[in-house]
């Protein structure tokens, strides 16, 4: 499960990466539009999950870090196992 989100979370940064991408280098049509579209689309939907996240855990607010992350890899993030930070024996 842990290689799963790991990888789906590699995915989603070269994603990023390649929107970022497209920002700097022109491309051909129909790309030009789509690409930033997409992006557009998939921040909406990140913010959204974001917003929705912070509503649930309304005992504990999410860090700001855990923000990023819910932005960035969005349900992957929420998704993933606590990190323990507890030594195993």
């Amino acid at each position: 499960m842990k290689l799963l989100l790991t990888m789906g979370k590699a995915l989603n940064l070269t994603l990023w990466l390649a929107l970022a991408g497209a920002f700097l280098v022109p491309l051909n049509k129909p790309f030009d539009l789509l690409l930033p579209l997409c992006g557009g689309v998939l921040l909406l939907a990140r913010v959204l999950a974001m917003m929705l996240s912070r509503r649930g855990a309304e005992a504990v607010p999410p860090s700001w870090r855990s923000r990023v992350q819910i932005l960035l890899f969005g349900i992957l993030h929420v998704y993933a196992p606590p990190q323990d930070s507890r030594p195993r024996p």
